[in-house]
C-alpha cells in the first residue's frame, strides 16, 4: 500500500495546444502509458528513456532469464554461468549493489564455481 506521501491527490492544470496534446498522446501511446503518467515521468525522469515500467520489464525479464538458466542441463555449465552472468549484467544497470550484495554474489559464483568443479571432477572419474 502507498504511503499519505505517494498517493496522488493534487490535481495541476496546464495549457496546451492541440498539436501538443496530440503529440503527448501518441508518445505516451507508444509508452503504454496513460497522459498524466507520461507527463509526470517525462516531467520527472528527464524523459532519459529508462521508465519506472520498463526497468520493470527488464526485472521480469532477468528474473526469467535466471530461471532458465536454473533449469539448463547440468552438463552445460559453461552455457549456464554465461547466461546467468548476463542476466546479473542487464540487472545491475538498474540498481546499485550495496557491498553486502556484492559479498552475497560472490559467496553464489563461488558455490557455482565449486559445484561446476565438482561435475568435472565427477566426469574425470
Amino acid at each position: 500500500m502507498r504511503s499519505e506521501a505517494e498517493k496522488k491527490s493534487i490535481v495541476k492544470s496546464i495549457k496546451l495546444s492541440p498539436s501538443q496534446v496530440q503529440q503527448i498522446e501518441e508518445k505516451a501511446n507508444e509508452k503504454n502509458m496513460t497522459f498524466s503518467s507520461y507527463m509526470v515521468d517525462c516531467a520527472l525522469h528527464n524523459n532519459q528513456g529508462i521508465t519506472p515500467q520498463i526497468a520493470v520489464k527488464y526485472q521480469e525479464l532477468v528474473n526469467m532469464v535466471q530461471e532458465i538458466a536454473d533449469n539448463i542441463n547440468r552438463n552445460d555449465y559453461v552455457r549456464k554461468e554465461e547466461l546467468r552472468r548476463k542476466a546479473d549484467d542487464l540487472c545491475e544497470l538498474f540498481h546499485s549493489v550495496t557491498p553486502i550484495e556484492k559479498y552475497e554474489n560472490l559467496k553464489r559464483k563461488m558455490g557455482l564455481f565449486i559445484e561446476g568443479g565438482l561435475d568435472v571432477w565427477e566426469s574425470l572419474k
